[in-house]
């Protein structure tokens, strides 16, 4: 069984081949997947849409490159929000600082920071956006004694960043860059995280693996990642697989079936 603990299907893109792609990915033995939310005015559409099917749960927050029509009031509508959802809703993201986002960073900031103590608050893990500004991501975590952990959403990188990451009670998404050969780095690193560290993702629509030859990135892409990540390491493959399943669960509230 696979969980794809970073998927975007409350996008256009979707809307008229779920049902099939659900079908298509319980065949694959997929049968979990986490839809983050990226702004307030999707936030409806998500929870609705997790509501709907079974297999499907959500995060709701504000992403960094979403901010063109953020206001302050969204931030008391988040948290009304997240005290009133249902049992579906796992955790407050996507949230965080994108160095290449639009928005000005001392407002990437502000939203990270008030989106942070809310999470505390309510004692939810995040799902982290983070590029190029880990640094500082890290100083804002420390300085806001975050500890009810997360996800650090796209993780590429060095093993001192993971180990870093890993320390503040997060776990790295493992998605679609580890397929590409030249990614040497995040490669190297992955093979040497701890096993409990790791989560499976996909970021469909975004974030293509290796010689995709569709437009559309696809939670079905979910077994091909696997896959790789099988070959950088050493575990047999079913304790992998029943590893990465249980790292999920021990992060987010998820039923068990």
């Amino acid at each position: 069984m696979f969980i794809d603990s970073h998927c975007h299907l409350d996008f256009p893109c979707f809307t008229t081949e779920i049902e099939t792609l659900l079908a298509q990915l319980a065949q694959q033995n997929i049968s979990k997947l986490i839809i983050p939310a990226t702004q307030a005015s999707s936030w409806d559409n998500i929870e609705k849409l997790a509501n709907r099917y079974p297999a499907l749960y959500y995060a709701l927050g504000i992403h960094p490159h979403f901010l063109d029509s953020f206001q302050k009031n969204d931030l008391l509508t988040l948290k009304d929000k997240l005290l009133t959802s249902g049992v579906k809703r796992v955790a407050l993201g996507e949230i965080g600082l994108d160095k290449f986002a639009r928005a000005d960073i001392k407002q990437q900031e502000f939203v990270f920071i008030e989106q942070l103590k809310i999470a505390k608050q309510l004692k939810l893990p995040i799902i982290l956006h983070c590029v190029k500004k880990q640094g500082r991501v890290i100083e804002i975590l420390k300085a806001q004694s975050f500890n009810h952990g997360g996800v650090y959403h796209a993780f590429s990188g060095s093993l001192e960043t993971a180990n870093e990451f890993i320390k503040l009670g997060f776990k790295l998404g493992i998605g679609g860059v580890i397929t590409y050969p030249n990614s040497t780095t995040t490669r190297q690193t992955v093979a040497k995280l701890p096993i409990e560290s790791l989560l499976l993702e996909t970021d469909a629509p975004d974030m293509p693996i290796y010689q995709q030859h569709t437009s559309n990135n696809s939670p079905l892409n979910i077994i091909p990642i696997f896959n790789v990540l099988s070959e950088l390491r050493n575990e047999p493959k079913s304790q992998l697989a029943t590893q990465l399943y249980n790292n999920a669960f021990n992060l987010f509230p998820l039923f068990n079936d």
